[in-house]
């Protein structure tokens, strides 16, 4: 069963044109194809080929073309074709765009482990996550960086942030119970000249933490947008990838949640 969700639109990945960051885990590597067709479906099933095709090549696996074409012909997915021919391989991200000329690009990118013997720790490559990730921050300071695998950073931003946040306001609720003091009625000389000078230190170290608290919140949109791409667990179940609805003719770009039963 397949259940698919679409949800607005996407720009160009970033590993479309930029160089992929290298694996922490060598029993793996990026395996990035662009196929080219007169339909979009030309180009997807050149694409899988072609990265079908280099991966077996690397791996030294005895598989010649004739074979992986007919089998994506077949429309076979990703599990089966790995099955197939014995080549550990997941299919990450996609994009798909229209030439000037009516073809189409098919931007490919899998992991693929290095040997046919080992079972891998794939991971899921997010190609288009630094817009989203400093919109996620520009609410939530940290969410971002936390959403794009690095939690530590993204905590202690947003642990700084409330408490920045926090004692900014806690100064300038206190500076203002001063100003109370010096405003009440039958306050003597020495009562008053002491609230005015608590006053005026809590306000101006609530006017010192907010701008620490604004300084910080600039910093954490900038580490979100430039943070490195993240890395977390691949999960079998579920996959979040850019996909073209309706026909070619009308494509609407979108995001899907595809869930496997």
């Amino acid at each position: 069963m397949l259940v698919v969700v679409s949800a607005g639109a996407w720009a160009q990945p970033r590993w479309t044109y930029k160089t992929l960051p290298t694996p922490k885990n060598y029993t793996y590597r990026f395996e990035r194809t662009v196929g080219t067709g007169a339909t979009m479906n030309d180009a997807r099933t050149q694409a899988i080929a072609q990265v079908f095709q280099q991966t077996s090549n690397r791996l030294g696996q005895p598989v010649n073309a004739a074979e992986i074409n007919r089998a994506v012909q077949r429309g076979d997915n990703f599990d089966v074709l790995s099955s197939t021919f014995n080549i550990k391989i997941i299919n990450v991200d996609y994009y798909a765009e229209q030439q000037p000329d009516g073809t189409w690009h098919y931007h490919l990118l899998c992991e693929v482990a290095e040997s046919a013997n080992i079972e891998p720790q794939f991971t899921t490559f997010h190609g288009n996550d630094d817009a989203i990730a400093t919109l996620q921050s520009a609410f939530i300071p940290g969410l971002g960086q936390i959403n794009k695998g690095k939690k530590l950073p993204g905590a202690m931003i947003l642990t700084g942030e409330i408490a920045l946040v926090g004692a900014g306001t806690f100064c300038y609720l206190t500076a203002q119970s001063k100003l109370d003091v010096m405003h009440s009625d039958g306050v003597n000389y020495a009562d008053y000249s002491k609230a005015r000078d608590d006053y005026n230190r809590l306000r101006d170290a609530s006017y010192v933490i907010w701008g620490a608290a604004a300084g910080l919140y600039v910093f954490n949109l900038i580490s979100a947008y430039y943070m490195e791409l993240p890395r977390i667990k691949h999960n079998k179940k579920y996959a979040f990838t850019p996909v073209i609805l309706q026909d070619e003719n009308r494509p609407m770009a979108g995001l899907t949640v595809r869930v496997k039963f």
